[in-house]
């Protein structure tokens, strides 16, 4: 459990979010220009060159007009140069931007019509830096001298490899085709289904397909000398889903074992948060060069079977963390980066909860406590509105998100927390094309509950302020407890020699009685500050 909790720390709580040199990044205020159109779908048509590490095709994307608009601007970094661009099949006029580019239109288009942007381009990719942290594109080899190629964006933006409207608001909600053309023996594991895959002239085109709504940073292919296995899996609603894992030749012999981790691990994420989200399409997973990421229905797994038991489970926390984004990520995504802890929170609450499942509610609380014991609370956790993905992404959002949520927990009961939970990620006001923000989820417990989390929220999330429970003895056997710093009232346990009591604590002392000093929130629900004060002789 220790070497679980540390490398997962490691991994994620400890890393930094700085971009590359280029200091690309993406979110912030949506750009008016491009606030006026709602991107429907985007065809991805590559060839992909592992010896030159370039690229070269094409991309498009359908919108639709939000208001009147002549002129629509998408981005794409400098590194690739625009040879044609194309409005409705027609040649258009486009000024290239600041790693961007500003299409013309021949005529004003009015509310609710739609237009086909096509861009032809072709460029040296950019190296990924720190994968998946500083992204970019990843060039290595496997043990067999074979070429490795990965791709990872979630701090970039999707504008490092496609043109496209980056910004995390706005999602194709009609979803993605892609066609990567790879030399012939290469396999492309991407999102979705594989729809065809063609051999000509020493060249494979694979058509991926997926339409579902998905965010631009989980649009990934990844391109390597693989092996694949396959199975059916059940969900939890009875639907039959493929579970497609794609690995380097030389692991071959842990596909069984990966595979059946991974079934595990859907039937642990499923019985929290209910069914697969993406049933039509596949559960994926492809062998990466760096350490993942949540590719949506091919998530990226580079965690080397590093393999720990949970209980009598035999668990891979990388793959069981990027799989719970696709509920935490995937099928609930913000629209806003200062939300950006409710994909990461919620996701890493969900790993809590494997241990939780296979290792009991002990073992579930000790690795609660031995991670808060490391939560800094350096900066809040939502910084500001309209953030980018720079701006908002600190460890925090893991450890702290996710310790919010087990407080929530404690607050509520299992019963109302698990069934508010549940619901929420299973409502379609706020899944796939319906993104979210903090306030949505708040507003959902207020109103589906009988708790007002507002405080709670505020505090924890929008400062770094704790509880600063005092405790101070008033008599021989008598003590008053407070928490002078918060103007609303929290359940704790507090533990006398009389056993432990649930009492609401607020700025105003209450008293009791105990032949011992009280012990406060004993199990660590929350993330405080206690202080003893004992009566002098």
């Amino acid at each position: 459990m220790k070497k679980y909790f540390l490398i997962a720390l490691l991994a994620f709580s400890s890393i930094s979010a700085t971009a590359q040199d280029d200091n690309w990044t993406w979110g912030g205020p949506v750009d008016p220009a491009q606030a006026a159109y709602d991107v429907k779908h985007y065809t991805l048509n590559l060839t992909v060159n592992p010896e030159g590490k370039s690229i070269a095709g094409w991309a498009e994307a359908t919108v639709a007009i939000v208001s009147p608009i002549d002129h629509i601007k998408l981005d794409l970094i400098d590194r690739y140069k625009v040879s044609e661009v194309f409005v409705d099949g027609k040649k258009a006029k486009y000024t290239r931007t600041k790693d961007g580019l500003d299409v013309q239109l021949k005529k004003k288009y009015a509310p609710g019509q739609r237009v086909k942007l096509k861009v032809n381009y072709a460029g040296t990719t950019p190296e990924a830096v720190r994968p998946p942290w500083q992204g970019g594109f990843t060039y290595a080899k496997d043990a067999n001298g074979k070429h490795w190629v990965g791709l990872s964006s979630q701090n970039e933006g999707a504008k490092i490899f496609m043109p496209s409207k980056d910004h995390p608001s706005d999602e194709p909600d009609e979803g993605v085709d892609q066609f990567i053309t790879v030399p012939a023996p290469y396999k492309v594991a991407a999102n979705g289904l594989l729809v065809s895959e063609k051999e000509e002239k020493g060249q494979i085109t694979y058509h991926w397909k997926t339409d579902y709504t998905i965010n631009n940073y989980g649009i990934n292919f990844t391109v390597g000398d693989f092996v694949q296995a396959q199975k059916n899996y059940t969900t939890v609603n009875g639907n039959t889903v493929p579970m497609v894992m794609y690995l380097l030749r030389q692991n071959e012999a842990k596909l069984p074992e990966l595979m059946a981790v991974l079934e595990n691990s859907v039937k642990t994420q499923e019985k929290y948060f209910g069914e697969y989200p993406f049933p039509k399409d596949k559960i994926g997973i492809v062998e990466t060069p760096y350490l993942g990421m949540e590719h949506q229905t091919i998530n990226a797994y580079g965690n080397n079977y590093r393999f720990t038991k949970v209980g009598d489970a035999t668990h891979d926390w990388l793959l069981y963390h990027e799989l719970g984004h696709e509920w935490w990520g995937n099928k609930v995504s913000v629209k806003d980066w200062a939300d950006f802890w409710i994909q990461e929170g919620l996701c890493t609450y969900g790993d809590w909860l494997f241990v939780e499942e296979h290792g009991g509610h002990e073992a579930y609380l000790k690795h609660v406590q031995q991670i808060g014991r490391n939560i800094r609370n350096e900066k809040p956790i939502i910084v500001k509105e309209f953030a980018t993905s720079d701006e908002a992404y600190h460890g925090e959002i893991y450890t702290k998100g996710a310790h919010v949520m087990h407080t929530v927990r404690y607050i509520l009961g299992d019963d109302v927390f698990f069934k508010t939970l549940k619901n929420f990620i299973n409502d379609p006001a706020y899944t796939y094309a319906n993104q979210v923000k903090t306030f949505d989820l708040q507003n959902y417990i207020n109103v589906n509950t009988s708790h007002n989390i507002t405080p709670v929220f505020d505090m924890y999330l929008r400062t770094t302020k704790v509880p600063e429970v005092q405790v101070k003895q008033t008599g021989e056997n008598t003590y008053t407890i407070q928490i002078p710093n918060i103007n609303f009232s929290l359940p704790m346990d507090v533990k006398t020699d009389n056993g432990t009591q649930r009492m609401e604590l607020s700025s105003k002392p209450i008293t009791v009685t105990s032949k011992e000093a009280p012990v406060v929130d004993e199990k660590g629900w929350y993330l405080k500050k206690v202080s003893t004060e004992k009566r002098s002789s």
